[in-house]
């Protein structure tokens, strides 16, 4: 069956406001009734924060049995992180727009995953077009699926999907551009 994850990824905080502006948005959560203040055994490896009386404001369409599932939580994502969605389909060069990677041609994938893999150890996560020659960071590049890469996320666990409004606000309380991968593990 599997668990499903819709995550709110900010791709321009930085590692020193991460912890407080993912603070803010989760007071924020907390005073809207999204979700509740204390955590809880809500979320796949840890504690997270269940989903409030309000919960639905946030989503498309409320699920009736969402406040029985045993996974249904908030886990408030803060230090370097690669946000992704399962698999992914196209990556597209922001300067020339050719398809870098797509379903049909998965040869320079490699080279992302080792930009990837640079990022997650310190570096800056660079890559170069193949067609082009410019590079661009990963956060630059066009993720179908979406991918971001950051120091803070909001990950809603089997949640319904998450109304387009309600991520334009949370945006809005960041201040920054958002990302939102998704998908089911």
């Amino acid at each position: 069956m599997g668990d499903w994850f819709e995550t709110i990824a900010d791709v321009e905080a930085t590692a020193e406001e991460a912890d407080r502006l993912g603070g803010e948005v989760l007071s924020w959560l907390v005073e809207q009734g999204i979700v509740m203040a204390e955590r809880t055994d809500c979320i796949l490896g840890g504690t997270g924060y269940a989903p409030g009386p309000d919960y639905g404001i946030a989503v498309t369409q409320p699920y009736a049995h969402m406040h029985s599932q045993g996974v249904n939580g908030l886990n408030v994502v803060t230090g370097r992180a690669a946000f992704y969605s399962m698999g992914v389909d196209r990556i597209v060069c922001p300067h020339c727009q050719s398809a870098v990677v797509d379903q049909d041609d998965e040869e320079h994938w490699p080279s992302f995953a080792e930009s990837i893999d640079s990022w997650y150890a310190g570096g800056s996560g660079i890559e170069s077009c193949p067609h082009c020659g410019k590079s661009a960071g990963l956060n630059e590049w066009h993720w179908s699926p979406p991918w971001g890469f950051g120091h803070l996320g909001f990950e809603f666990w089997n949640w319904p999907p998450l109304d387009p409004g309600f991520i334009a606000d949370v945006a809005d309380l960041l201040g920054h551009r958002v990302v939102t991968p998704r998908g089911k593990i």
